[in-house]
């Protein structure tokens, strides 16, 4: 099963069901969960310490313990990762002594649609993620409003990562 991680609604969640309908076609299982719908409140040791970790975390983090590998689709927020992408990273690195689990030797696809060109957000994210132990692919998915993803490129660049995450 492959996850996909969505960090915003609109041109990243059709993004995200694009590469979802190219898996499917691939035949690879996926399911898409969209972190802004989680509704997770803004970490806070204090919070934390008072209301513990929140229990969608705690769901969040089995679903990516079983996962195959991820795929972040996020769009590019001030030439960085959005925030609620770093909430999410933050509550998972409290909410377990082993949460690093989540993250090492998983593979993960990077993908934007960004207003700016995208390269950014992946950058960043790339280095957070192989920071706490992830395997990011070295080509990412990217697509603006001005250079619009090309079906042909998400197949070529999923098939890539589906027999990378196969061996």
């Amino acid at each position: 099963m492959y996850t996909i991680l969505v960090s915003s609604l609109n041109e990243n969640m059709n993004l995200a069901e694009s590469i979802q309908t190219h898996l499917n076609d691939l035949n690879e299982k996926s399911q898409i969960i969209n972190l802004v719908e989680i509704n997770l409140p803004l970490y806070d040791s204090r919070k934390e310490t008072i209301d513990g970790i929140p229990k969608q975390i705690l769901e969040l983090m089995k679903i990516l313990e079983e996962s195959k590998a991820y795929i972040i689709v996020s769009p590019e927020y001030n030439y960085s990762i959005p925030p609620v992408l770093t909430n999410v990273i933050a509550w998972i690195s409290r909410a377990s002594d082993d949460f690093r689990k989540v993250f090492s030797l998983k593979y993960i696809q990077l993908a934007t649609h960004s207003g700016a060109n995208g390269y950014n957000v992946v950058n960043a994210m790339r280095s957070q993620l192989t920071n706490l132990g992830a395997i990011c692919m070295p080509r990412e998915i990217l697509s603006t409003y001005s250079n619009k993803m090309k079906e042909e490129s998400i197949l070529k660049v999923l098939k890539i990562f589906i027999e990378i995450t196969k061996k």
